[in-house]
């Protein structure tokens, strides 16, 4: 069984969900994430707004069409705690700490916030597939 990668998505996969700029490698990064683990996006934007930007991605084919089907799991208020996955094989990707939940940090991946000027040469996801391969 594949261990479960929550997938935080503003400033981690994608600029904000305002903007929603895709961060660079996004499409690969999903594929390769998808061959490792579970996934499910942990997310405090709306569920109304994370599924807008979910059809939306997938019609502009910017990631897998699956990507559309993801479970979104909500926070609770400002923390995002392991137990709302169900899960204890689960990691969380996420670019804010102050959303991991004291004594949690071990199952949380991090990294950098992706931020204006949003550079095409940011290659933080396909980074975070090394990583990966190595925890799974």
């Amino acid at each position: 069984m594949k261990p479960l990668l929550c997938l935080d998505l503003e400033g981690t996969l994608i600029s904000n969900a305002v903007s929603q700029i895709p961060r660079p490698g996004l499409y690969t990064f999903l594929e390769h994430a998808a061959e490792l683990c579970d996934l499910v996006i942990y997310t405090s934007v709306s569920e109304v707004q994370t599924r807008t930007i979910q059809k939306l991605f997938v019609a502009e084919k910017l990631v897998p069409s699956w990507f559309e089907d993801l479970d979104v799991l909500r926070p609770v208020q400002t923390q995002k705690p392991k137990s709302a996955c169900g899960r204890s094989d689960a990691f969380i990707l996420d670019d804010q700490e102050c959303v991991i939940v004291p004594g949690e940090k071990s199952w949380w991946i991090r990294i950098p916030e992706f931020l204006p000027p949003y550079p095409e040469d940011d290659r933080a996801l396909s980074d975070t597939i090394a990583l990966l391969k190595k925890l799974v």
